[in-house]
């Protein structure tokens, strides 16, 4: 389904025990009132899981999966919470395209709190971030992290000088900038309640 101006967007999120078959019934359940996930975000914890799936339909697509969500309830047994979402905007100050950068290091306790200063210090808002801690194999098997970000950038924004603040940080939790601070393509998906 192609994004238009009259497209509405929603976000659905699954909370709960997780089931064989758990992801087939939330794309269902949207497939079936004539959605479209824009993006999805599954994982895992124990026994328990987080579905979360950015939707895209028609206004009335959207409607009719609010008005039945109770139904998707019923049928996994999850806490479901469904939000419809008004139209993407930027916020004032803020340049409209995205930008993200990468960062592969050592684990180290502390990073993510490090990055998110950084981003604060230069007003920075992240829109999206994946991390994951993996133990690579071998001799003395490592622990590695991967922190992906994509972020808005105000206006008045110095480059250089973020840039360089960011490599001196990761450089100090042994890794490096993977991929640099850059424009990426994407939609903005930024929502307002």
């Amino acid at each position: 389904m192609a994004s238009n101006a009259r497209d509405a967007h929603a976000a659905l999120w699954l909370i709960g025990k997780d089931m064989p078959g758990l992801l087939n019934r939330g794309a269902r359940f949207v497939a079936d009132h004539s959605g479209n996930i824009d993006k999805i975000i599954a994982d895992k914890f124990g026994e328990k899981c987080v579905i979360f799936m950015s939707l895209t339909g028609s206004a009335e697509s959207i409607a009719s999966m609010d008005a039945d969500k109770g139904s998707l309830k019923q049928q996994t047994g999850l806490g479901v919470v469904y939000e419809i979402m008004k139209e993407p905007t930027v916020p004032p100050g803020y340049k409209d395209d995205l930008y993200g950068f990468d960062i592969v290091c050592d684990d180290a306790v502390g990073l993510i709190a490090e990055v998110t200063r950084l981003l604060g210090e230069f007003d920075v808002l992240v829109v999206g971030h994946t991390g994951e801690r993996r133990i690579l194999p071998g001799p003395k098997p490592v622990a590695q992290s991967g922190q992906k970000y994509v972020v808005m950038l105000p206006e008045e924004f110095d480059h250089v000088t973020f840039t360089r603040e960011l490599c001196d940080m990761v450089r100090r939790f042994n890794g490096n900038l993977a991929t640099p601070l850059k424009r990426v393509p994407g939609l903005l998906w930024w929502w307002e309640w």
